[in-house]
């Protein structure tokens, strides 16, 4: 008498988590979960704290990125990245002048890098 044949997964309890969105491939520190009790609040959100953020640029200024960050003793990427934005930034007055409230409300909203 033969034995019936198990369906894989058959016994598996555990539901299927989501799948990852593109900036949680890029980022994987995106994956993670704050518990609700811990979730940001404008009170609890911390201004300077890393968020992913994915832009492009020319494969040429990449391989001198990889390069950089190979040949030179601490350098960091994304720091190098956030001092270059940084300094831009700091010569474009239209990037230090504040959104209207309702904009930003809304960005706040639908954007969970801003809490």
């Amino acid at each position: 008498m033969s034995t019936p044949k198990k369906r894989f997964g058959a016994n598996l309890s555990m539901p299927l988590a989501p799948a990852p969105t593109p900036d949680q491939l890029m980022f994987p520190e995106a994956l993670t979960v704050l518990p609700a009790e811990a979730a940001p609040t404008e009170k609890n959100v911390d201004p300077d704290a890393w968020v992913p953020f994915g832009s492009y640029v020319h494969r040429s200024t990449y391989l001198q990125l990889k390069q950089a960050e190979f040949w030179e003793p601490g350098f960091e990427i994304r720091e190098f990245v956030e001092a270059a934005l940084q300094q831009a930034l700091a010569q474009m007055p239209a990037a230090q002048k504040e959104l209207p409230t309702n904009i930003l409300e809304k960005l706040r909203k639908t954007n969970r890098k801003l809490g």
